[in-house]
């Protein structure tokens, strides 16, 4: 038999020509991972900080078994966060959709010496809404709505989604005053670590909140208020759940406003003082909100300032949009994280993109865009971030520290450097406003502040996760030498003594806990570390 030979020269365009279908064939299958959505849960057995006793199956066996009148969506297994950090083994998993079902789940834990937590979309990062061998409430069942128009208050049940809130006041014409920037948070999540976002007047949620109903551990419920049992409103807004189970709330809310949303870049150290001059006490202002860049040419710089300019509009306000393919955004997000090139990649698309394919609203084409983009704050708020999901075997996580207007430059530096020298992977900086609490007794602002919202992505080991762990402490430590704070929904990495330098009523807090809740029934990881 003859053997095949090929010239030299054809030799070396086959080997040419392999190396580049294999290049193409591994930068489609990267562009795959990068771009597509997930299509199951991610699941994660890695924990940290490494616990085997939190993943060890509960062994707990009843006595009399459950009756009829508690329904358990899963008995045994286990639960995790948004994080993926935190695999738990739990009791169970108990289905609510009425006050009644908490009742009877409460009834059941306290004759079998069990503990109780409650839990919406579970976004905390520490551990705020599980424990091990708990009984945990799934409240997203529980999610009702009444409006009282003529006042512009809405009531709603604890388990309902800033989304389905949304919705439900769209067709009325009306917005949501404050709630997270994204709109997959329960309700109650909200109420339990009086959260914040892109609405700087009012900032916090507490302001906004008219009353809250609360069932004790003891199943009796309780209306509280500024004015009806203020003890339990200041503890339960921000309380993490500790002091009992929200129920529902009667809320501010507004016109759904027409703003027109422009973009304003400057530098970091310019911010507050362009804060203090053009938005700090200005009414034409909707919403606002700042983004500092991690591009490798302008890092932790260049910041880019989103003002929302109330204006009047023609004609009913449009109707929220379903949000469009998100395939785009999440491969330049997850590109972001692998390096230089995908940091500049998203920075200049931001700067230069977003605003051309922005579905801004039209007023018969009498704005260009280069004037103003307008945009409904139901709509703008509107943001479910699903391009956030993915299916890479990594973890995006939260930080977000409080620093006061002054300090703003100090922070930032500080914070460039801890990144640095720890070889964090920072992926976005978000800077809210939020102002002195005199509401809530475990508040994060003793005066006006700088919220800064920290985007860090990790790998599912333990060399990435100590360094998260290292700089969590490095930046808390920063913040509150600039007579700062951090936010506790987080990863439980700061110290006891960290923990009352930055909240010095948590004592106060944790006794008054014991009072309100003296069998201890509800419980959290946060509480366990820190409260006893």
């Amino acid at each position: 038999m003859q053997e095949t030979t090929f010239p030299s020269g054809r030799r070396r365009w086959l080997i040419a020509l392999f190396l580049v279908v294999s290049l193409a064939a591994a930068a489609a299958k990267k562009f795959f991972d990068y771009s597509s959505a997930p299509d199951r849960e991610k699941e994660s057995d890695f924990v940290y900080p490494p616990n085997t006793d939190q993943t060890k199956p509960t062994t707990l066996v009843l006595q009399v078994p459950p009756s009829s009148q508690v329904t358990f969506e899963q008995t045994g297994g286990f639960i995790n966060d948004a994080s993926h950090l935190n695999k738990t083994a739990v009791f169970g998993i108990i289905k609510v959709t009425s006050a009644q079902d908490i009742q009877n789940a409460l009834k059941f834990a306290r004759e079998h010496k069990l503990k109780v937590t409650a839990a919406g979309s579970r976004h905390s990062m520490g551990g705020q809404t599980f424990v091990k061998d708990g009984v945990v409430l799934d409240m997203r069942g529980f999610n009702q709505m009444r409006l009282d128009k003529e006042h512009k208050i809405l009531n709603v049940q604890a388990g309902a989604t800033w989304k389905e809130v949304q919705q439900f006041l769209d067709r009325e014409g009306l917005a949501v005053k404050a709630m997270q920037s994204i709109n997959i948070f329960s309700v109650g999540g909200t109420l339990s670590v009086n959260a914040h976002g892109i609405a700087h007047d009012p900032g916090q949620i507490a302001p906004t909140v008219r009353s809250i109903r609360v069932m004790l551990s003891s199943g009796e419920i309780k209306t509280a208020s500024p004015r009806e049992n203020p003890e339990l409103f200041r503890l339960a807004l921000g309380g993490y759940g500790l002091f009992g189970v929200i129920l529902d709330a009667d809320l501010d809310v507004v016109d759904n406003e027409v703003y027109i949303w422009k973009t304003h870049y400057l530098d970091y150290k310019d911010f507050p003082e362009y804060f203090r001059k053009n938005v700090q006490g200005q009414p034409r202002f909707g919403l606002m909100f700042a983004r500092i860049s991690i591009s490798p040419s302008s890092y932790l710089t260049e910041t880019a300032v989103h003002t929302y300019e109330r204006t009047p509009f023609p004609g009913s306000t449009p109707p929220l949009k379903p949000v469009g393919h998100d395939w785009f955004p999440r491969f330049i997000i997850n590109f972001s994280k692998t390096g230089s090139l995908g940091r500049w990649a998203r920075w200049e698309l931001e700067k230069k993109a977003e605003p051309r394919v922005y579905p801004c609203i039209s007023r018969n084409e009498a704005m260009s865009r280069e004037e103003g983009c307008l945009v409904s704050r139901n709509q703008e708020m509107y943001d479910s971030m699903d391009y956030l999901e993915n299916r890479l075997r990594d973890t995006d996580t939260l930080q977000e520290y409080f620093v006061p207007h002054e300090k703003m430059a100090l922070f930032v530096d500080g914070l460039r450097n801890i990144v640095k020298t720890n070889g964090a992977n920072l992926i976005n900086v978000t800077i809210r406003i939020v102002h002195k609490d005199d509401i809530t007794t475990l508040n994060y602002a003793k005066q006006d502040m700088f919220a800064y919202v920290l985007y860090f992505n990790q790998k599912f080991n333990e060399r990435e996760s100590r360094i998260l762990q290292k700089t969590t402490t490095d930046l808390i430590d920063l913040a509150l030498g600039l007579e700062g704070t951090y936010y506790l929904p987080y990863q439980l990495f700061y110290s006891k003594e960290q923990l009352r330098k930055a909240y010095p009523r948590i004592d106060e807090f944790f006794a008054a806990k014991r009072a309100y809740d003296p069998g201890e029934l509800f419980t959290n990881k946060f509480y366990e570390k820190y409260g006893r």
